[in-house]
C-alpha cells in the first residue's frame, strides 16, 4: 500500500508517558516500539520498560508494536502537563512473513505497496514500514526493493526494481543501513531483486527528502533496514519453498541476555539462457545473521551478512535464441558471465547516558566483488571490480524537554579497483586495458539540533563536514521546518546538501545493466571534485476527520561533479576514461488515503522530469517519469482475509534503441527459458531520444491466514492467490533494431496466477 497514514502534531504544555509492557504469559516484553499518534518514539527496554516524554496535554493514540505479538492500541487522555503511568499487556501471536510463489507463470517484479505509516516528524518524504509490513504486501510478492519503489518519489525501469531512482538519483546513489551498518551492492540479477533476506526484516525508514546529518555519502536516498528481534522464550522458525528459491529464517533467544537470527536463502531461477540452455548455472543466495546482548549497562549488536550472485548466458548466435536441444548452434565457444559478491560484517555498541541520553559507536567492515566476461564476433572483454570499506563511528545524543542535541563523527577508508581489459579477437590489433583504483581516508563531524516545543514551529537543523585529509573539506548543510498551525495540518519546507565520494561505472542507460547491476564503484581521483547534491523541498498534509489524508509535495534536486557512464560508452561496461556531468531532477506529487473500519486504500499521482548533461549533451534520464498514478485497495473480510486491488500507470520511460546483437524474450517458468542472448549495445546518436509507450498494470489478490496450536505456543500458515497483470499488457522494457533495420519492441512479464505460501513454528 502507498504509505500515506494521518499526520497529528504534538501541541501545548509537554507530559510524560511511562510503563511496563508485559507478554501474556512471558513475562517483560522487550524491544516492543511505542507510537504516539503515528510517530514512533521509543522502545521498551529489557525489562519491558518505557518512558515517552514530551507530550502536549489531550487525547493521543499509544500503539504498542512488536514481532510476534498483536498490535495494541489505547487512546489516553492527559488533562495538564502531569505524567502518565500506563501497563498493557500483548498477546503472543506469530508474525506470517511474506509468502513466496510456489507455481507462477512470471515472476512477480511489478514495485508491491506496503502498510506503511510515514511519521513525516520534521520529515517530509521519511516513510517508516512498521513490524509486520509483509503481510500488508498486496497478496504477498514482498520484496524490499520492491516495497520501496512503491513509495511517492521513487522511479524504477519498467516493472524492474533492481536499481531505484528516488527523486532522479541513480541506484548507486542510495545509503542502505543494516541494524546501522553500511551494506554494498544488496541487489540480485533481474526480479530477483533484493539481496537481503525480507523474512529477516521486521521494520525499514525510507529517507526521500532531507534526510539527518547523521546520514553521508549518497546523494539520493537513505533506506535503513531493522532486522527482527529474537522471541524471549522460544526458538522461532519460518520457511518459504517456492518454484524460485527456498529460504527460511531461525529467530532464538541467548539466555535472557539477548537474542540470535539467522537467516539463507538459495535461488534456481533461470532468468537466461545458458550453455546448457536450462539457465541451471544461473543463481543467487544469502546469509544473513544477527545478535544482540545486553552486556552491563549497554547493549552490543552483531552484523553479517552475504550475497552471491551467479549469471551465465549465451552470447549472440544471429537468427533468433537457441533452444535447449541446441543451445550452442552457431554460437562461440564461451558464455557470457557476470558473477559478483558483496559482504558486511559489523557490530554497534549502545550505553544509555543519564536519563535522556544515549552513546553509540559502531565499526564495520563492507565490500563487493564482481568479475564479468563478455564475448561478441569481434572481441572479448574481462571486468573486474572491488571495492572494500573499513569504517569507524560514534555519537552521543541528549534529549531534553522539547529538542534533541546530536553530535557525532566518522572515519572511513574505502579502497576501489576498477579494471576492464579489452582483447580483440583479430590478432593483428592489440589488447587495451583501462584501471582505475584509489583508497582515500575520510573523516567527517557532524552536529545537529531538532526542536519540537509547544509553539506552532518545529525545526531540525545540522551541519555535516568532511574532508579526504588532502586539503579537501566539504560542509554539507541541512534544515528542515515545520508549521503546524493546528493538529489536522502542517507545512514543510526543507535543504539539504550531501557529498558522495564513491561513485558507480554502472551505465545504467543499457538495458543489460538494469537485468545485471552489480556494484561497479570508482573514487574520484584527487583532481576531481566530490558529487555533490542540493535538494529543495516543500510539503503540505491535510487531515479531513478521522477517515481521509492529503498530501502535496515537491521537490527540486541539482546534482554536479557525477560519474556518467552513459556519456563514455554505448555498451554495458565503461572501458575508457569515465566523464563527469551534471544535471537536475524536479517533481510534484499529490496523495490521498482513505482508512475506514475494514477498507482502506490509497492513492499517489506524480508529475516529474529528470535531466543529465554530460559530454556536451543533455538528456532525459532512463528513470525520468513525466507521470504517474498508482494506488491500492485492501478489505479485510474478516481478521484473517484480505482482498487486494493495486494499480499503476505511468509515461514510457525514455531509452535509446539497441543495435542488432541481443535477443530477448519474456522469461517463462515453465520451461526454464531465459530473458536474453547477447549483450545489449546502444545504437550510435543522441540518448535517450525516444520513449517507450506507458505501463498500465493491475492486480487482484485475497490472502487468508491458519493459526494452528502445537505443543502450547502458536504456529500457522499463509497462503496467498494473486492474479497479475490482469489485462495482459506487459511493460515495455527497450526498442531493439533487427538486421534489416526495423525496430522491435521489447516486453516485460504478461499475465500470470501466482500461489504463495509460508508457514511459521
Amino acid at each position: 500500500m502507498l504509505p500515506i497514514v494521518p499526520l497529528v502534531r504534538l501541541l501545548g504544555a509537554m507530559a510524560g508517558i511511562h510503563g511496563t509492557v508485559h507478554a501474556a504469559g512471558h513475562g517483560p516484553a522487550a524491544g516492543v516500539h511505542v507510537e504516539l499518534d503515528g510517530a514512533d518514539r521509543c522502545a521498551t527496554d529489557s525489562a519491558g520498560r518505557y518512558a515517552v516524554i514530551g507530550v502536549a496535554p489531550g487525547s493521543h493514540a499509544v500503539r504498542f508494536v512488536a514481532p510476534g505479538y498483536e498490535t495494541r492500541q489505547v487512546t489516553v487522555l492527559l488533562a495538564d502537563s502531569s505524567d502518565l503511568a500506563l501497563d498493557v499487556e500483548l498477546i503472543v501471536e506469530p508474525v506470517f512473513l511474506p509468502p513466496i510463489e510456489v507455481v507462477a507463470a512470471t515472476p512477480d517484479t511489478t514495485p508491491a505497496g506496503g502498510g506503511a505509516s510515514s511519521s513525516q516528524w520534521h520529515e517530509a518524504g521519511h516513510y517508516r514500514f512498521a513490524p509486520g509490513w509483509q503481510a500488508d504486501q498486496p497478496a504477498g510478492g514482498a520484496d524490499i526493493q520492491q516495497l520501496v519503489a512503491a513509495v511517492p518519489g521513487v522511479a524504477t525501469r519498467g516493472d524492474n526494481s533492481t536499481a531505484l531512482s528516488i527523486h532522479g538519483g541513480r541506484g548507486s546513489e542510495n545509503l542502505i543501513l543494516l541494524d546501522g551498518i553500511p551494506v554494498i551492492g544488496a541487489v540480485h540479477f533481474a526480479g530477483a531483486s533484493s539481496a537481503i533476506n525480507p523474512d529477516a526484516i521486521a521494520a525499514l525508514d525510507v529517507h526521500t527528502g532531507i534526510s539527518s546529518a547523521r546520514y553521508d555519502g549518497a546523494l539520493s536516498g537513505v533506506i535503513e533496514l531493522e532486522t527482527a528481534a529474537a522471541p524471549s522464550r522460544t526458538v522461532q522458525l519460518t520457511g518459504t519453498l517456492s518454484s524460485t528459491d527456498v529460504r527460511s529464517v531461525m529467530r532464538a533467544p541467548l539466555g535472557s541476555t539477548g537474542g540470535l537470527l539467522l537467516g539463507a536463502r538459495t535461488s534456481f531461477r533461470n532468468l537466461f539462457t545458458d550453455r546448457t540452455g536450462l539457465g541451471a548455472l544461473n543463481g543467487y543466495d544469502d546469509f544473513i545473521a544477527t545478535a544482540h546482548l545486553s552486556v552491563g549497562a549497554g547493549t552490543l549488536r552483531i552484523v553479517s551478512f552475504e550475497s552471491s550472485d551467479r549469471l551465465h548466458w549465451t552470447p549472440f548466435a544471429g537468427g533468433g535464441i537457441q533452444s535447449a536441444d541446441d543451445p550452442l548452434s552457431g554460437a562461440p565457444s564461451a558464455p557470457d558471465a557476470a558473477d559478483w559478491r558483496s559482504g558486511t560484517v559489523g557490530a554497534t555498541w549502545t550505553q544509555a547516558h543519564g536519563a535522556y541520553g544515549a552513546w553509540h559507536a559502531a565499526a564495520w567492515w563492507t565490500g563487493s566483488s564482481a568479475s564479468i566476461a563478455l564475448l561478441s564476433r569481434t572481441q572479448a572483454q574481462q571486468l573486474n571490480s572491488t571495492i572494500g570499506e573499513f569504517g569507524l563511528s560514534t555519537e552521543m545524543r541528549q534529549r531534553f524537554r522539547a529538542s534533541t542535541l546530536t553530535i557525532g563523527g566518522e572515519l572511513q577508508q574505502p579502497r576501489t579497483s576498477y579494471v576492464v581489459t579489452t582483447r580483440p579477437l583479430s590478432q593483428a590489433d592489440s589488447s587495451t586495458r583501462l584501471a582505475l583504483g584509489a583508497a582515500p581516508v575520510l573523516g567527517s563531524l557532524y552536529s545537529e539540533w531538532d526542536w519540537h516545543g509547544p509553539s506552532p514551529v518545529d525545526f531540525r537543523a545540522g551541519l555535516r563536514a568532511s574532508t579526504d585529509f588532502r586539503g579537501t573539506i566539504n560542509l554539507d548543510p541541512r534544515l528542515v521546518v515545520n508549521l503546524h498551525p493546528d493538529q489536522a495540518t502542517r507545512f514543510e519546507a526543507g535543504f539539504g546538501r550531501t557529498h558522495q565520494t564513491v561513485q558507480s561505472m554502472l551505465n545504467e542507460e543499457n538495458l543489460t545493466s538494469s537485468m545485471a547491476a552489480p556494484a561497479l564503484p570508482v573514487i574520484s581521483v584527487s583532481n576531481i571534485p566530490t558529487a555533490t547534491a542540493d535538494q529543495w523541498l516543500l510539503s503540505v498534509d491535510r487531515q479531513l476527520g478521522g477517515a481521509v489524508s492529503l498530501g502535496l509535495d515537491a521537490y527540486l534536486r541539482r546534482w554536479s561533479n557525477v560519474v556518467v557512464p552513459a556519456s563514455s560508452t554505448s555498451s554495458f561496461l565503461v572501458a575508457g576514461t569515465p566523464l563527469y556531468g551534471d544535471g537536475r531532477a524536479q517533481g510534484v506529487i499529490a496523495s490521498a488515503a482513505f482508512v475506514h473500519g475494514a477498507l482502506a486504500m490509497h492513492m499517489s499521482a506524480g508529475l516529474a522530469t529528470a535531466l543529465q548533461q554530460a559530454g556536451g549533451a543533455t538528456y532525459h534520464t532512463g528513470f525520468d517519469q513525466p507521470w504517474s498514478f498508482a494506488g491500492d485497495a485492501a478489505y479485510h473480510v474478516t481478521r484473517r482475509t484480505t482482498l487486494q486491488l493495486r494499480w499503476t500507470t505511468s509515461a514510457g520511460q525514455s531509452v535509446t534503441p539497441l543495435s542488432p546483437g541481443i535477443e530477448w524474450r519474456p522469461y517463462q517458468p515453465a520451461t526454464g527459458t531465459g530473458e536474453m542472448e547477447g549483450v545489449a549495445t546502444n545504437l550510435p546518436g543522441p540518448l535517450n531520444a525516444a520513449r517507450l509507450a506507458g505501463p498500465l498494470r493491475i492486480d487482484l489478490g485475497v490472502r487468508h491466514t491458519w493459526l494452528v496450536n502445537l505443543h502450547g505456543g502458536q504456529s500457522g500458515i499463509s497462503a496467498a492467490l494473486r492474479l497479475e497483470n490482469l489485462l495482459n499488457r506487459p511493460d515495455p522494457v527497450g526498442i531493439m533494431a533487427r538486421p534489416d533495420g526495423s525496430l522491435q519492441l521489447l516486453r516485460g512479464t504478461p499475465r500470470g496466477l501466482i500461489f504463495e505460501v509460508d508457514w511459521v513454528y
